[in-house]
């Protein structure tokens, strides 16, 4: 037995980082102290469900179990401490709830990095420009957006002042001062969504229940609808008010929980008779004997099954983690296997496929030069002979054309000084001629000569 608690005294400090409560673990884990017995309520099944164990500074505070369809808690789980209030300051967040790899095992203020914020849950900033407002369900708990639902602003303060009134009349005074004394508030989703995103109530709720000295339960309904109107119910009828099958304290002796209601009008009466049955000294002290010994084992009994669940939730816990690590890892490793072969396969399908294209272009050089004409590849290849050898005739054409250039220079030079002497003598003969009386014997001889 000793062994036994070292063991789970050592695995607490592992399991106390559990904020979001795993698949594997029982109930809440260690926020099961905040239901009677220990035993969440039954009826409330659903994948988007998720079970958070509300700590901050180090300290659980109570438990949420939180609909990320509808981004609104279906109800909190409080055990009453006196004295206990809300926390001023920022709206925290509960991180793995949109981050499930997050390192954050407590509430934070949302500042610090986390993967996919707002997904799963509502943030502050959802509620800007709207008519709601972020509203506790338990207004004597930290500011927790987990434990909000978008309310009206008159609805928000007339629900916190019926939970402090309801408190300070009925619920603390009947339960011992509130010792014993275990609260469920929650909320009713309807289609209505603020945003298209966060859910708006159809009606909240609050149920009571305190196992001494008699057992006794209570219930309450507030329709969002009407602000004014605060509807006491007994337990069960609040039960049948909610989704089928729905069991908020699954351990009360049915017939022997009575109302708040009922217990305050029996006192009443009992105090109002004259001369009310009172047992005897030896019957009390066998009575109070019989509730010592039967507190005594019943919270034994509860100590060791809670130590075997614990040891139980560590041990399966570890082997599910180890068996998922194991395969995640064979997984990974055939993959990596299998795909060897595959990429040796395609790279040799590359090489392959180089080859045949290198021969397609060869192939396509050697047609593209068989299909060139057969004369202008002969032409192609004489082209340089016969242009050094046409060099020599080319020079003697042009040496040819300067000379004839030159001559007909010369000859045309020559040819004007040759006319001009003979229009100069011409002149001149046909003057003197004119002159001297020997014009017509001068034109009888240019006659002649002509």
């Amino acid at each position: 037995m000793t062994a036994l608690v070292v063991l789970v005294l050592a695995a607490l400090p592992c399991l106390l980082h559990g904020r979001l409560v795993q698949e594997a673990e029982d109930g809440f884990a260690e926020c099961n102290d905040f239901f009677l017995q220990g035993n969440p309520p039954h009826g409330f099944s659903d994948p988007t469900h998720a079970r958070i164990c509300q700590r901050y500074q180090g300290d659980k505070q109570f438990a949420t179990l939180y609909s990320t369809e509808h981004k609104i808690p279906l109800y909190s789980a409080f055990l009453y401490r006196e004295g206990a209030s809300s926390m001023e300051g920022d709206w925290l967040l509960e991180p793995q709830l949109d981050d499930s790899k997050s390192s954050l095992d407590e509430a934070t203020k949302g500042s610090e990095q986390i993967e996919g914020l707002g997904t799963n849950q509502a943030l502050e900033e959802d509620y800007a420009s709207s008519d709601y407002q972020p509203s506790p369900l338990f207004h004597r708990a930290p500011a927790l957006l987990t434990n909000t639902v978008p309310l009206p602003q008159n609805f928000k303060e007339k629900w916190a002042t019926d939970v402090d009134q309801l408190l300070k009349e009925k619920l603390v005074p009947q339960c011992g001062n509130g010792g014993n004394l275990h609260i469920i508030v929650g909320a009713v989703p309807s289609s209505n969504k603020m945003k298209d995103k966060v859910s708006i109530p159809e009606y909240v709720w609050l149920a009571a229940f305190c196992s001494v000295p008699e057992a006794w339960s209570l219930g309450v309904i507030k329709s969002v609808g009407d602000a004014d109107n605060l509807e006491q119910v007994t337990l069960e009828e609040l039960e049948s008010r909610l989704p089928s099958g729905v069991k908020l304290f699954s351990n009360q002796c049915g017939e022997g929980a009575v109302s708040a209601e009922q217990r305050t009008s029996e006192s009443a009466t009992q105090t109002e008779d004259e001369g009310p049955a009172r047992p005897g000294a030896f019957s009390r002290f066998f009575q109070l004997l019989f509730c010592i010994t039967y507190e005594i084992v019943n919270n034994i009994l509860c100590l060791v099954w809670f130590l075997v669940k614990q040891v139980l939730n560590l041990v399966f816990g570890r082997l599910y983690w180890i068996w998922t690590a194991a395969t995640t890892y064979i997984f990974a490793l055939s993959k990596v296997l299998l795909n060897i072969p595959c990429d040796v396969l395609r790279v040799l399908a590359n090489i392959l496929c180089g080859f045949v294209r290198i021969l397609n272009n060869v192939f396509s050089a050697v047609c593209l030069l068989l299909r060139l004409p057969t004369r202008f590849l002969c032409d192609m290849a004489s082209f340089p002979y016969y242009t050094v050898c046409a060099i020599p005739d080319v020079g003697i054409d042009i040496l040819s054309g300067i000379w004839g250039v030159v001559a007909l220079g010369f000859h045309a030079v020559f040819g004007a000084f040759g006319g001009s002497f003979s229009v100069a003598s011409f002149a001149g003969s046909s003057f003197f001629s004119k002159l001297f009386g020997q014009s017509e014997g001068y034109e009888n001889e240019l006659v002649s000569l002509t």
